[in-house]
């Protein structure tokens, strides 16, 4: 699932913001760091409608949005315009694995350390090897 990201410039940063998601902002002294920042606020945002109990807007289509009037300004405004990628948190389902006695020894003692579950640890690892 995508949503439609605005992007404006001033003098000395850019910044972010989410039509379909209003609150939903960022801003970074430079193009590469907005967009980082500005999925990291994406994730951060829905996690918290979530957790609140919230329940998600319908996202977007670029045409349907630059079709809405109340955008119109900002869509004229904005320097660029660009697809974010939105992952939403589904349920926890039980999976059964195999693996190598010590790793698993090693994966429990890294996960304690950093203060994860050993299904928290695993989770984590597979979105940064996703993301990556």
């Amino acid at each position: 699932m995508q949503i439609v990201g605005l992007i404006h410039r001033d003098d000395t940063a850019y910044g972010i913001s989410f039509p379909d998601l209003p609150g939903c902002v960022s801003a970074a002294a430079s193009l590469d760091e907005l967009l980082l920042d500005g999925k990291e606020a994406l994730d951060l945002h829905i996690e918290g409608m979530l957790q609140d109990g919230e329940e998600l807007p319908e996202f977007r289509s670029l045409e349907a949005l630059r079709a809405d009037p109340q955008f119109t300004e900002d869509f004229a405004d904005a320097e660029l315009v660009t697809l974010l990628s939105v992952d939403i948190p589904g349920r926890a389902v039980k999976v059964t694995i195999t693996m190598e006695e010590h790793l698993l020894h090693r994966l429990n003692k890294a996960a304690e350390r950093q203060g994860y579950t050993r299904s928290g640890f695993i989770a984590e690892a597979v979105r940064r090897k996703l993301a990556g």
